[in-house]
C-alpha cells in the first residue's frame, strides 16, 4: 500500500528502470558531491546500476503502476 507522501509516478520513473528480465534497478547514492575524496574504485562502484532489494519491491512497483515489471524476481 502506497501512502499519502509517496513518490509521484513521473518521480519513480526518472529512480528505476526495469531490466529486460523485468528485475528494477536503481542507482547507488553518494556520487553528486564531495568526489575529491573519494577514490576512483568507489565512485566506478557507486556509478554502476544496484538491484533493488527484495524488501522494497512491492513498494516501488507500486510507485511505478504504468511499468511492465516481472513482479516474482527475485
Amino acid at each position: 500500500m502506497v501512502d499519502e507522501y509517496a513518490m509521484s509516478p513521473a518521480a519513480s520513473a526518472k529512480r528505476f528502470r526495469v531490466t529486460g528480465s523485468g528485475k528494477i534497478v536503481r542507482r547507488r547514492a553518494g556520487k553528486q558531491h564531495l568526489l575529491a575524496k573519494k577514490n576512483t574504485k568507489r565512485k566506478l562502484r557507486l556509478s554502476k546500476m544496484h538491484p533493488v532489494s527484495r524488501s522494497d519491491y512491492d513498494n516501488v512497483i507500486g510507485c511505478l503502476p504504468y511499468l511492465k515489471v516481472n513482479r516474482n524476481a527475485k
